[in-house]
């Protein structure tokens, strides 16, 4: 990814589209690295950049006010000549003419443009429009007066539904949990972590119901097929969907995963890359196109995407070659800290050391012979040695 510093000429211009953490890393990593040159921040929200993680980390339990939550206050960005514009929806992608053309008629030239747009909540007919999801800031501080009274309904258990479930239920609401699956989690946890979270849940008063089949929901209320009425402030939790919008305007292949990107996080299409929750890196096991939902993740991205438009552009570029490919999640459940790392969700078996019901353990999960996850219950500190653990066993087998 090095390359030679590039001599004396007219300054290159990067525009940034999206306010995430990926999006920020991004212009952080260009500037820490020495790069002279525009950088502009374009994001879709009036406020400034913030941390996304307290919005269900922290629904009901902690101060949301812009200025708690907020990532930098403004004169850092000043400080380092970042122009950051809030509020302002970009239409459009113009390759042919590297410009990007907002809503409000602004155009931004760009020698390079990152792609960091995320996600929007995933919608089904069967839950009307008008049931939040927890998407941004906005979407939290409603949710927050929504459920300040009474019984709260939401429909998925992932981690985002549980998240906000373990907050809600820790503030004294009634809470129900709605999921089509078996089991929560099964996708994202070895059964027997699913079921002792599951069970942990249930002992702080949450209502779980599995394999159920929505036939309506509005804010108020939610029925399923059996005809059960679950009446409460709803809350539809059941993924995302890659903002892949931008990248089809430019002309950039995209997947069900998002925006197809190459190790470096390039596109198919010149002088734009995408980073974060909407880029489809190769997966390390598969080679196919997919995503992490992750803080890490997507901070990493943008230390990388940053490092390969500096290396584009004929400018010294820093090493990121040592930036783990593992994925690193962490979650928290009635102050229990849980940690994911690598792929759990897709083992056939697992090692524990500890006892999983105790929420005290460090569980390897494998796929045959070979480790390719493992949970961290109540073990902070294991994450980061498990990540490193999983990598180096990864790399003996496949070199990434």
């Amino acid at each position: 990814m090095n390359a030679p510093a590039a001599s004396a000429g007219p300054a290159r211009r990067v525009v940034i589209v999206g306010g995430g953490i990926a999006g920020i890393t991004a212009a952080e990593s260009l500037r820490a690295a020495g790069f002279d040159g525009p950088v502009t921040l374009i994001g879709d929200e009036p406020h400034l950049p913030y941390r996304r993680t307290a919005l269900s980390k922290d629904l009901l339990a902690a101060d949301l006010s812009p200025e708690k939550v907020t990532l930098r206050k403004p004169e850092f960005w000043a400080e380092r000549d970042i122009e950051i514009v809030t509020g302002t929806e970009v239409a459009e992608i113009d390759a042919a003419d590297r410009g990007v053309v907002c809503a409000d008629g602004r155009r931004f030239a760009y020698d390079a443009l990152v792609l960091a747009t995320g996600g929007r909540p995933r919608r089904v007919d069967a839950i009307e429009p008008a049931v939040p999801a927890l998407r941004n800031h906005d979407d939290a501080l409603a949710l927050r007066e929504s459920l300040a009274d009474g019984p709260a309904v939401i429909v998925g258990g992932g981690l985002i539904g549980l998240e906000i479930a373990a907050s809600a239920a820790s503030a004294g609401h009634p809470v129900t949990v709605l999921e089509s699956a078996p089991a929560v989690l099964t996708r994202v946890l070895p059964r027997e972590v699913a079921v002792a979270l599951a069970e942990l849940h249930r002992g702080n008063g949450v209502d779980i119901h599995t394999g159920v089949e929505i036939t309506s929901a509005t804010p108020a209320s939610v029925v399923t097929a059996d005809g059960t009425a679950h009446g409460g402030t709803v809350v539809a939790a059941i993924g995302m969907v890659p903002e892949t919008g931008l990248a089809r305007s430019a002309g950039a292949t995209t997947s069900p995963a998002g925006v197809v990107v190459d190790e470096d996080l390039r596109t198919d299409v010149a002088n734009i890359y995408a980073a974060g929750d909407v880029a489809a890196r190769p997966h390390p096991l598969t080679g196919e196109p997919s995503r992490a939902e992750q803080w890490m993740t997507a901070t990493e991205h943008g230390k990388v995407v940053a490092a390969t438009i500096l290396a584009d552009l004929g400018l010294e570029a820093p090493d990121t070659s040592t930036i783990s490919r593992i994925p690193l999640a962490w979650t928290v459940h009635y102050g229990t800290n849980m940690q994911l790392v690598g792929w759990p969700g897709a083992a056939d078996r697992i090692d524990v050391d500890g006892d999983i019901d105790s929420f005290d353990a460090t569980v390897r999960c494998y796929r045959g012979d070979d480790l390719i996850g493992a949970v961290c219950l109540g073990r902070p500190a294991a994450g980061r040695a498990m990540r490193t653990e999983i990598g180096e066993a990864l790399t003996e087998r496949v070199g990434v």
